[in-house]
């Protein structure tokens, strides 16, 4: 190999390692799912035409590459840039260098280098470096295949731990899962048990495998009578192995939505992976106005306890209605007592109830005078903005169902000001994304006077729907841009909504 080779060889190296800083990111964020940093590489590439010219130019230079390394130097150089847009920088949360992410950069650093070193010991010159740098994104996912084992066996000291001092524990433990509601069910309960019992409650964050072993072995002990925890899924198995060791005793299930469907494909298959909550506790508490849930719950019947309960139907075992910030409460048909609240948490209420039914215990004991619901933060809070506008902010886990309760909460406001909404759209939808987005967009154009909308992962289907009903709107790269432009003009009288977020590695 000549000199220059050895340079440009080198120069391969150091770009491939030098962009582990974006995959890191994605990685961290897409909680290290096997396959996601290709998926939102070429999710860059597809929705921007500057960056699809970049990549055929990339494949220009790796061709023109085998006759002059000048070539090689520059495909090296772009390629720390491509696709553009998805930089190295972070603005919506800092990447946090686990011990976890330093083993999967570490696992990543190696391959690239015998990629090089392949190339050197075959006198191939830089080719084979060449070529893992082009993919670099791709073996970035091949690490956290290969590392996917080791990093579950690593972390079963930990979850071991946590299910010793869960053995421990004799007070009820209750499992929450759902396409939706999870965590305000399950803050909700918090309230609610905290007003007669000391309450363990996972933190919002936690609820995952190793999430919930953490939250345990930092903050758990016996002297809690309570136990509440939160469970979500990417995929069949994991509510499973984590009901395994956590033995609930009442398990909550909110509803089945189209949420994830990216990674679950189908409503049918939310729902097998939601109902493994279901196989190992004695009783189960569900959305009865779900009906896809209530028909599931006609198998569990004959082996667990069911209790349905209704937001719309005084023919479930617990009905709570709500009017004028109060919830009244129905078990039976028979009218118990009533709680302050806002109505978004008219469900989550109800499935709180149905536990306190499972475990015989006193509704009204709970419910005191002076008892006042709150909601989550990030769900439908409420604000006054700094030149005394109301905002609405539901931009934490948005999807078709909270999307319509905010519109609906936005409708009930009587104001002579502007309605304005800021959104990127929702995600995770799979297929059905765009048609999600575009039924999203003729929805709010009913309700409001102009649209903000951020990003580019669903233009096509926003713009659409929004053009079809004439209604204003314009486009930012981030939602700090957008909310600077809002500001210059919002008055005091108007009304915002923030509809979901996006972490800035979504385009």
């Amino acid at each position: 190999m000549e000199l220059i080779h050895y340079f440009v060889l080198i120069l391969f190296t150091l770009s491939s390692i030098i962009n582990s800083i974006r995959w890191s990111r994605i990685a961290q964020r897409e909680h290290y799912i096997n396959g996601y940093i290709t998926k939102f590489y070429f999710r860059w590439i597809k929705l921007f035409p500057f960056n699809k010219v970049l990549f055929f130019l990339l494949f220009l230079l790796l061709l023109s590459s085998l006759w002059t390394p000048i070539a090689a130097i520059l495909l090296a150089i772009l390629n720390l840039i491509a696709p553009l847009g998805l930089s190295f920088k972070s603005r919506t949360a800092k990447v946090i260098y686990t011990d976890r992410l330093k083993r999967l950069n570490i696992l990543y650093i190696l391959l690239i280098i015998i990629f090089s070193l392949v190339s050197v010991l075959n006198d191939l010159g830089y080719f084979v470096a060449m070529f893992a740098n082009l993919f670099s994104f791709y073996i970035f996912d091949l690490s956290m295949k290969l590392i996917k084992n080791y990093e579950k066996n690593k972390s079963s000291v930990f979850v071991d731990s946590a299910a010793i001092k869960l053995k421990e524990f004799s007070g009820p433990i209750i499992a929450i899962t759902g396409s939706y509601a999870k965590t305000t069910t399950k803050n909700v309960m918090h309230q609610i048990f905290t007003s007669k019992y000391k309450t363990f409650v996972t933190p919002e964050s936690f609820n995952n495998r190793l999430g919930i072993a953490k939250s345990i072995n930092e903050s758990f002990n016996i002297s809690y009578d309570v136990a509440l925890f939160e469970m979500g899924t990417y995929g069949f198995g994991e509510i499973r192995e984590m009901c395994s060791w956590i033995k609930p005793h009442i398990s909550v299930i909110t509803g089945i939505a189209p949420v994830h469907l990216e990674r679950m494909s189908t409503l049918e298959n939310i729902l097998e992976a939601k109902s493994e909550i279901v196989d190992l506790t004695g009783t189960v508490v569900i959305n009865g106005d779900d009906e896809l849930l209530l028909n599931e719950a006609r198998l569990w019947t004959g082996q667990k306890m069911v209790i349905d309960c209704s937001t719309s139907s005084n023919q479930a075992a617990v009905y709570v209605d709500y009017r004028d910030e109060v919830h009244s409460i129905y078990i039976g048909g028979q009218f118990i007592i009533s709680v302050k609240g806002p109505e978004l948490l008219q469900l989550s209420i109800a499935l709180s109830v149905g536990v306190l039914v499972a475990l015989e215990m006193d509704v009204k004991s709970f419910f005191t005078n002076d008892l006042v619901l709150l909601k989550t933060q990030h769900r439908q809070t409420e604000l006054i903005g700094n030149k005394g506008q109301t905002i609405i902010d539901n931009s934490f886990n948005s999807n078709p169902i909270s999307y319509k309760a905010s519109l609906a909460q936005i409708n009930k406001y009587n104001s002579n000001g502007k309605k304005y909404l800021i959104t990127p759209g929702l995600i995770e939808l799979g297929s059905q994304q765009f048609s999600y987005n575009y039924e999203f967009a003729l929805d709010a154009s009913k309700v409001f006077d102009e649209v903000f909308i951020i990003g580019y992962t669903n233009i096509s289907a926003l713009r659409l729907g929004f053009d079809e009903t004439n209604t204003n709107y314009k486009i930012f790269k981030n939602r700090d841009l957008a909310v600077s432009d809002l500001n210059s003009y919002v008055s005091k009288d108007d009304i915002v909504l923030f509809e979901n977020d996006l972490p800035d590695h979504h385009p």
